[in-house]
């Protein structure tokens, strides 16, 4: 049975259609009023428009559409054209922008006033470009990264005051570093440390 919602919402959408962009486009939309639309006022509308016509991201994902088109549009943009979405006002924008654009253009972002973003763009760098995000002020993001950067990397992060951060190190630096966290002030750091350095002495080769 149809709700008066889903009818004042299905209303709304026919309204819509009747200026909808979209229907001028060189091909034209799989869409449904209300249900599967961009005007729809239910988010899921929206994205479920944008499930039947996943190449109308790259054309949605432009300042002129509203918030709520837009974050859904950026999930299916086309990579080249994600790029333009990275400084969007809509801090869910640059998070949908920053999994779909060449991870050579996020960098800017390691220092994005969000910490969302922020730790968007820590899943997705690499080695030399995590650097900076080793001091993050927030926890979170040197967690992300502490698992990410390149292991040699590691020891400048031996002194954070996250003990977290400190185990994820813990696990991945070089043994050779691991006496200096066999002598940590968490107990579960000391603890992964001399497990490791236990496991090191048990492998190493007779002399």
């Amino acid at each position: 049975m149809t709700t008066n919602v889903e009818q004042s919402e299905t209303k709304q959408g026919e309204d819509a259609c009747m200026a909808c962009r979209a229907h001028g486009w060189p091909w034209p939309p799989r869409c449904r009023p209300g249900s599967a639309c961009l005007f729809a006022q239910n988010p899921f509308g929206v994205h479920r428009f944008f499930r039947r016509n996943p190449v109308f991201g790259t054309r949605c994902a432009t300042s002129e559409w509203p918030d709520r088109v837009r974050r859904a549009a950026a999930a299916r943009v086309h990579p080249y054209f994600a790029a333009e979405l990275l400084h969007d006002p809509d801090r869910r924008v640059r998070c949908q922008a920053i999994k779909r654009a060449p991870r050579e253009q996020i960098s800017p972002l390691r220092e994005d006033a969000d910490t969302g973003v922020r730790a968007a763009v820590a899943r997705r760098l690499l080695g030399n470009d995590l650097i900076i995000m080793m001091d993050d002020q927030e926890v979170a993001i040197r967690r992300i990264v502490a698992s990410r950067v390149t292991a040699y990397m590691l020891p400048l992060m031996l002194s954070d005051s996250d003990p977290h951060v400190r185990r994820v190190v813990a696990r991945r630096i070089d043994a050779s570093w691991l006496t200096i966290l066999a002598e940590d002030p968490t107990a579960g750091v000391r603890a992964i440390a001399a497990g490791r350095l236990q496991w090191a002495a048990r492998t190493a080769p007779p002399e």
